[in-house]
């Protein structure tokens, strides 16, 4: 076997293994990876203050108005991401935004199909949970559960007529990572479809004594239906805030 045979062949073996890296640190939650065929539905919010300041890792502060959304998703997966549904509630928070202007956003709780590690990982509250969406003509209706219960309804209704168009951005999640408490940035870049809406309803299901309850809306702000959708997750970016 010739030198430049050897060559080629450690050159396909190491692609392998990159390959093989890749698909494992992405089932793992740190990135990078992308999904496909993702459909979200996307109610923004108001939250409570007190809730959000006490959540918040030091040096993250709300944007004004207390901010946020509920996004209700399901996805396909991707190369080393298996299929998933999952519920979260946000909060916006300043100073962390996007290139394309779009808040950061602190995930104040979670729950997600195929289980917690990714999110844990990087910091936020997640539970083992499903989300499930239902779309009949302009109506779109989501449910979470968790352990069998169900946690939260949410209800938007899309626009008339014809009002989707192309959606493309950026989004940057600030958190404090679990292993070594340091801040970090995930960082997700989407493009797909989006669709106009208004939000209905959001009705939490649980009692005072679950942690969602301290992220009840106070106000329902504004929707989206986002049909068709691939997103990409960077790696945990560390990052350093200012001291005060």
């Amino acid at each position: 076997m010739t030198t430049n045979h050897l060559s080629k062949l450690s050159v396909i073996a190491v692609s392998f293994v990159f390959l093989i890296l890749t698909a494992v640190s992405a089932q793992a939650g740190s990135g990078p990876y992308v999904v496909r065929g993702n459909q979200h539905m996307i109610v923004g919010i108001t939250l409570n203050e007190a809730a959000v300041l006490a959540a918040l890792p030091k040096g993250l502060v709300p944007t004004k108005g207390v901010t946020g959304g509920i996004n209700v998703y399901s996805s396909k997966g991707g190369e080393g991401v298996a299929a998933y549904s999952r519920f979260y509630v946000w909060a916006d928070v300043a100073g962390h935004d996007s290139v394309n202007g779009t808040p950061g956003r602190y995930i104040l709780w979670a729950a997600t199909s195929t289980g917690p590690d990714k999110l844990k990982k990087a910091g936020n509250v997640e539970v083992q949970g499903a989300a499930v969406m239902k779309k009949s003509d302009r109506d779109v209706s989501g449910v979470a559960t968790a352990g069998g219960e169900e946690l939260a309804k949410i209800a938007i209704k899309l626009a008339e007529g014809p009002k989707c168009g192309p959606l493309a951005g950026s989004v940057n999640y600030p958190s404090k990572r679990a292993s070594d408490g340091k801040m970090v940035i995930t960082q997700y870049t989407a493009a797909g479809t989006a669709c106009g809406a208004a939000p209905v309803s959001v009705a939490f299901s649980v009692d005072t004594s679950h942690p969602l309850s301290k992220y009840k809306p106070t106000k329902l702000t504004w929707a989206a239906f986002v049909p068709d959708l691939s997103f990409s997750g960077s790696p945990l970016i560390p990052i350093k805030l200012a001291e005060k």
